[in-house]
């Protein structure tokens, strides 16, 4: 119960977080992060207790398991979303990044926290390190996407010469550009360690690695699609509406085919 009411508790303090910057948006005001940064703050604080209290509660991380492994990401998403906005103007990425937080643990709490039991030989250190590695690449790809997004929106609003509420309040095309770069050549990189590990496991314990496990072709499947936008940038490393358009893609892709992948039935013991 003291799970639920804390994480119920973050839901709300990220929705009200996402309320406050839409409303500085639709005013068309300077960015003022503190208001919206001290909710945020408030709802990471909530959202890390809920998780602790999983832990302690259950005696294992919040980490198997579509509920306790959705608000593991959604967690994540926003630690990623803190260390980009590191740079003030970033902070408007919360217009986008909120809702995705707000999602996913709603969706969480809808399934429910209670923690799958792996196999006695696959709990550890190493099942907790690959389920992290995979989480934290898939939140860092995300940040990308939502940078590819706002980049087009800020580079319709530039061409357009229409200098209101998207040129305001959204970060400059070069800071997008760098967020993009970084998130995703960090995503695909610890994306694949997490894979990788996944597989060593696999092997150590003699298990069968397939890509009929729809974990797996997931996992492979957002590291091509993300592969594919990083390769965008190519040869110049130049962004771009196109290779914006590609990251917001690959997104789409990934996230489309996991809802496909769930609707066929549950895959496997592990976190998906």
């Amino acid at each position: 119960m003291v799970i639920q009411l804390l994480l119920t508790a973050a839901v709300s303090g990220y929705a009200a977080a996402w309320l406050v910057q839409l409303a500085e948006f639709r005013s068309a005001t300077d960015r003022e992060r503190a208001r919206s940064a001290i909710l945020a703050g408030l709802a990471a604080t909530l959202h890390v207790s809920g998780l602790l209290a999983s832990w302690i509660s259950y005696r294992t991380p919040p980490m198997v398991g579509v509920g306790p492994a959705t608000a593991t990401l959604a967690l994540a998403l926003v630690v990623g979303y803190f260390l980009a906005s590191r740079r003030s103007e970033r902070w408007s990425a919360g217009l986008l990044v909120l809702p995705l937080v707000v999602l996913m643990l709603s969706a969480s709490l809808w399934a429910g926290l209670t923690p799958a039991r792996p196999s006695a030989e696959l709990r550890g250190p190493w099942l907790v390190g690959h389920i992290l590695a995979v989480l934290g690449g898939y939140a860092s790809l995300l940040l990308a996407s939502v940078a590819a997004a706002m980049y087009l929106f800020q580079f319709r609003a530039l061409k357009q010469k229409e200098f209101g509420n998207v040129f305001r309040f959204f970060p400059s095309l070069e800071s997008l550009d760098r967020m993009n770069r970084v998130a995703l050549a960090a995503g695909l990189s610890v994306l694949a360690v997490g894979l990788f590990v996944g597989w060593s496991l696999t092997l150590t314990f003699e298990r069968e690695f397939s890509f009929a496990d729809r974990d797996v072709s997931h996992g492979f499947l957002t590291w091509a699609a993300y592969a594919v936008a990083l390769a965008a940038r190519r040869p110049t490393d130049a962004f771009g509406p196109r290779a914006a358009v590609v990251s917001v893609a690959a997104f789409l892709t990934s996230g489309v085919t996991f809802l496909v992948f769930r609707s066929l039935g549950s895959s496997t013991e592990f976190f998906l």
